[in-house]
């Protein structure tokens, strides 16, 4: 006879599905301040509960850009158009 094999998984137990609970209420009652989102992600009250931020996250698919991702995209370009200029002969900042 053949073994079952048993799969264990936690968020079936009682202790998994009270931890899910707990989850799920504390994000309702933990407030974002707009100062730790990114400005697309700010709200005219000041914060957000931390659900609706994961809800808009995953709403969005995730592809959120950082401000700081778009400084490091912004500066990378300026480094580029300032590599050309001085192989050009350019002078920066006349």
């Amino acid at each position: 006879m053949g073994q079952v094999e048993m799969e264990y998984r936690f968020e079936n137990t009682i202790g998994g599905q009270l931890i899910a609970r707990l989850h799920e209420e504390m994000g309702e009652v933990l407030e974002v301040p707009n100062s730790w989102l990114p400005e697309s992600y700010h709200t005219a009250s000041g914060f957000r509960t931390l659900t609706s931020v994961e809800r808009e996250f995953n709403s969005r698919g995730g592809d959120v850009v950082s401000d700081h991702e778009k400084l490091k995209t912004s500066k990378a370009e300026l480094v580029e158009v300032y590599r050309s200029q001085v192989e050009q002969g350019k002078e920066l900042f006349v």
